[in-house]
């Protein structure tokens, strides 16, 4: 196994706490999975067969509306549990798929497995349960800025959460610490990718962020928190 893939699992949300007997069995059922860039770990709708613990790389989840519109739900990193649902109900399938931004690597449990081990360890199904409340706060909020919130502070919003939970201080100030598109952005914040374009552009301009390409910095983050904050007042 992966150095410090062990570590990496003890803290994911869905083994974290426990028993070290059976966290011993958890670590020899895994299998690793690789995927290449751009590559699928499973796409929307495949049967739920395994959940994942991301190890190396990054993952986005996606989900595909019926007029077609592709919906980036989240960016996980190392550590970070995805297709859980094959713990909970197996047979509707994945909801959304989980696309490599980059060369990845993850441990993954088969379904028979994980509802095996739920049945002789209760921690387990209690860290599920508080997973999918995240996902379920999460879509929550998000619902919630596309009713009340304008544009701009939406994407405004979305850079500072990813700046918070994957930023790097750099000499300009803040480096999301990872390719990302524009589309990327515009999908997570509920708009268009000529909206983002413009009002990075914009921002640009304003000294407020620094943008090249599948890169974006922030220059001054009190101010993309003001905008986030005011723009409706």
């Amino acid at each position: 196994m992966i150095e410090n893939s062990k570590e990496i699992i003890r803290r994911s949300s869905l083994f974290k706490d426990i028993d070290p007997q059976r966290f011993k069995q958890v670590v020899n059922a895994g299998v690793i999975r690789s995927v290449e860039e751009e590559g699928f770990f499973f796409m929307q709708a495949d049967p739920a067969t395994h959940a994942y613990v991301l190890i190396e790389g990054r993952v986005k989840m996606i989900q595909i509306a019926p007029n077609g519109q592709q919906i980036t739900l989240r960016i996980l990193t190392p550590g970070q549990t995805y297709g859980g649902i094959a713990l909970i109900k197996p047979n509707e399938g994945y909801p959304a798929g989980a696309q490599a931004m980059e060369n990845s690597r993850a441990i993954a449990w088969e379904t028979d497995f994980l509802q095996k081990m739920a049945n002789l360890e209760p921690t387990i199904p209690l860290n599920a349960m508080h997973l999918m409340h995240a996902y379920i706060t999460e879509l929550q909020d998000r619902q919630k800025a596309l009713v009340i919130d304008r544009v701009e502070q939406r994407i405004a919003r979305t850079l500072l959460k990813l700046a918070a939970q994957y930023g790097r201080k750099v000499e300009q100030g803040v480096l999301i610490n990872f390719a990302i598109t524009r589309q990327d952005i515009a999908e997570m914040s509920g708009t268009t990718l000529f909206t983002v374009s413009r009002t990075l552009i914009d921002w640009e301009r304003q000294g407020i962020v620094i943008i090249g390409r599948e890169k974006v910095c922030i220059c001054k983050p009190h101010g993309l928190v003001s905008l986030a904050d005011t723009l409706d007042q």
